[in-house]
C-alpha cells in the first residue's frame, strides 16, 4: 500500500483528504506542521507528499526546499488556498511537482495522486 503524507494544520482538510484516500486504497500519514513532516520523511519516507504552504512552524516552501536538498525524489504536491501566481512560481522553484488549490473539486486531488504514484513515480 502506497503512503501519502499530508502536511497541513487544518483539521477540515485533513478529514476531507482522509475520506478521499481511504476510498482510493492509500495509507495516509498526517503531519500538523513542517517540522513534523521533515521528521516523518527522515524516518519513513512516504511515496507522495501533499504540502500546505502556510503552517505555523515552517512554511511548505521551506519544507519542500529542505527535502529536495536532501535528495528526496518522491512527488510533492502543493495543496493550498493561495491563488497567488508568485506563490505558484516559488513553489515550483523549491521543487514541487504540482500545485493544486484547495478550492478545486476534491476529485481532482485523487486524479493527481494516482497520476504521480502510478504513472510518474517522482523526479527523474
Amino acid at each position: 500500500m502506497q503512503t501519502v503524507l499530508l502536511t497541513d494544520d487544518n483539521e477540515d482538510i485533513i478529514e476531507l483528504v482522509q475520506l478521499i484516500l481511504s476510498k482510493s486504497g492509500y495509507k495516509l500519514v498526517v503531519a500538523h506542521g513542517g517540522k513534523e513532516a521533515l521528521r516523518i520523511c527522515k524516518e519513513t519516507p512516504p511515496d507522495l507528499i501533499l504540502m500546505d504552504l502556510n503552517m505555523p512552524d515552517i512554511t511548505g516552501f521551506a519544507v519542500t526546499k529542505a527535502l529536495r536538498s536532501t535528495g528526496f525524489k518522491q512527488p510533492i504536491i502543493i495543496l493550498t488556498a493561495s491563488e497567488s501566481e508568485g506563490d505558484r512560481k516559488r513553489a515550483f522553484e523549491m521543487g514541487c511537482n504540482a500545485y493544486i488549490l484547495k478550492t478545486m473539486e476534491m476529485a481532482d486531488l485523487e486524479v493527481s495522486i494516482d497520476r504521480f504514484l502510478q504513472k510518474e513515480g517522482g523526479l527523474d
